[in-house]
């Protein structure tokens, strides 16, 4: 598995908080995959501060975050003109830009639907479903 090319992941708020909610919780595989790096920013983790339900969901958030990188929030006009995007969700995007992590996995469908699947300069954006598809080769029993 050496021989595969590393890859950073921006993860948006939405699947942070859904992998954190449950031990079993599908998208902990974000972080059994070889050599991909997930990845956040502070604007994500004030985010996902206001929606933690429990000391047991705090508690899976803060081990996750043990096995993430931070990156700084990245400024609004990195992301390119003609990006249409609510003003709540831009801070994502520019972040994901900024870190020029390799793919942004959202599953805000409702938003950024319309960017699924595309490139926004550098940026693969994808869903989680899409990605964990994707690189399902790369999961480690």
């Amino acid at each position: 598995m050496h021989d595969v090319h590393p890859l950073r992941v921006y993860l948006d708020t939405n699947v942070l908080f859904s992998a954190s909610r449950s031990a079993n919780a599908d998208f902990l595989k974000f972080w059994k995959l070889a050599r991909i790096t997930p990845v956040v920013s502070p604007f994500v983790l004030g985010e996902i501060a206001n929606h933690i339900e429990s000391a047991d969901h705090r508690s899976r958030l803060d081990e996750l975050l043990r096995q993430t990188a931070t990156v700084g929030d990245g400024p609004i006009d990195t992301i390119p003109r003609g990006i249409i995007l609510v003003e709540k969700d831009r801070p994502i995007l520019a972040s994901a830009l900024f870190a020029r992590v390799d793919y942004l996995v959202t599953g805000d469908f409702h938003h950024f639907g319309h960017l699924h699947n595309t490139r926004v300069l550098h940026l693969n954006i994808v869903s989680p479903r899409g990605f964990l598809t994707k690189y399902a080769s790369r999961l480690i029993p």
